[in-house]
């Protein structure tokens, strides 16, 4: 049965989502490059503590998912944790980004209390936001306009989140709590679009009594679409390093801090553009052919810009336009795919757990970053990197490969768990 959806709430799940992403990637982006060349802690510590706080979410997030799957209010069980999230959120990246003035060991301390904590408050944002698009509408067409637009606002969040900082840090260049301070803006802002998602919106869909328990996670094994999804996304990990490559990339490759602006600009523009054009190619392009499509078009671009090399700019931002397009492509089909796995699953076992899988898909997206961030950790102290001095020609090639090879290979393997993926129709008749 349709559902009646206006086009404001529609507007503003959409800027709530920009509001979160202004957040979410801030942190993701400048995370690393903080820690190593702000604090002095080492990459392979960095790396270490991103695994480890990824650990602890394997417990949080269905955790998370359980109880708002047990939550009934007079305003849903999705939308009272968007109200009372947004305020920790601001004070957690504030706190994460803040220079304190403490021993090696002390800081590599206080960085675990604040980004463990850092992610536990972003679970509560995440879990309950993009559950809230599978419950303003059971319309499929309502669905598209929803996730559409939704992810095209969270990326102009992350196109402001990526471009305009280094903008600030510049002018700030010699302020200890320059990174702060940018935290302090982005939080604000986004702390109050994100809260427009609890104010102008309504959970619509019906769902049966149930409520979730630890041991319903069994079922998610019955949702072979969900799982062929997030097995794809583990496999993608190294294509979630490309912001925080990028910072390292520019400021060390390339000599230009101020370059990443440009860079990443031009990736989050062909991103939005790819999205806006998302809707015209679902009339001609299976969900399928799209996300598999574009994981194809990603692998090719990074191989030729490793071919190529970057002493070309404007050849490395036609490679950078191009690998963005395939990742917007990629973005807005993969959150339809999950809403998809919901219905799926409600077909399969008569039960709807939004925030089961939306834990599920948001403890994926935490957990690939991680395992990026922690590689890349990795290789840069494997060719011998040094925050803060001119790199070896070793260093420089291993900040270019992490931009290059490593995001090409896990696009291919990300194609694998997708070859057997079926569409709706099909995967409710097999």
């Amino acid at each position: 049965m349709k559902t009646p959806i206006q086009n404001k709430e529609i507007i503003s799940f959409s800027l709530a989502g920009l509001g979160q992403n202004l957040i979410y990637n801030y942190s993701a982006t400048f995370i690393m490059i903080f820690y190593t060349d702000v604090l002095g802690l080492a990459a392979i510590s960095v790396g270490t503590l991103m695994l480890v706080a990824r650990v602890w979410d394997a417990i949080n997030d269905p955790m998370m998912g359980i109880i708002v799957d047990k939550t009934r209010t007079r305003w849903g069980k999705l939308r009272p944790y968007l109200l009372g999230v947004a305020i920790p959120m601001a004070v957690f990246t504030i706190l994460t980004f803040t220079n304190v003035n403490l021993t090696t060991q002390s800081k590599l301390i206080y960085a675990y209390i604040t980004y463990i904590g850092w992610g536990m408050v972003y679970t509560v944002s995440d879990v309950p936001y993009w559950g809230l698009s599978s419950a303003m509408s059971d319309d499929p067409q309502d669905r598209l306009r929803i996730m559409t637009l939704a992810r095209i606002l969270s990326n102009v969040g992350l196109a402001i989140a990526i471009v305009v900082p280094p903008i600030i840090l510049g002018m700030l260049a010699d302020h200890p709590q320059r990174y702060g301070i940018v935290a302090a803006v982005i939080s604000i802002v986004g702390a109050a679009l994100f809260l427009l998602a609890f104010f102008n919106t309504k959970e619509r869909v019906e769902r049966p009594a149930e409520v979730s328990k630890l041991k319903d996670f069994l079922l998610l094994k019955e949702n072979k679409p969900l799982l062929q999804l997030q097995s794809s996304r583990m496999l993608g990990a190294f294509r979630m390093i490309l912001g925080a490559a990028g910072t390292y990339f520019a400021k060390y490759n390339l000599n230009n801090e101020g370059l990443f602006s440009l860079l990443g600009g031009t990736l989050i523009l062909s991103m939005i553009f790819a999205m806006i054009l998302t809707p015209y190619l679902r009339r001609f392009f299976s969900k399928k052919a799209l996300y598999q499509g574009g994981l194809i078009i990603q692998a090719v671009a990074h191989v030729v810009l490793f071919i190529i090399g970057y002493s070309q700019i404007a050849l490395v931002l036609l490679l950078m336009f191009i690998v963005g397009f395939s990742m917007g492509l990629n973005d807005v089909i993969m959150y339809i795919m999950v809403n998809d796995s919901i219905d799926y699953l409600q077909a399969k076992t008569q039960r709807r757990f939004e925030g089961m899988i939306f834990s599920l898909h948001t403890f994926t997206t935490k957990l690939q970053t991680a395992i990026g961030l922690f590689v890349m950790g990795i290789i840069l102290n494997m060719f011998g990197f040094i925050e803060n001095v001119p790199q070896s020609d070793s260093s420089m090639f291993g900040i270019f490969m992490l931009l290059t090879l490593l995001p090409a290979v896990s696009s291919l393997l990300s194609l694998i768990p997708m070859i057997p993926y079926q569409e709706e129709k099909e995967q409710l008749q097999s």
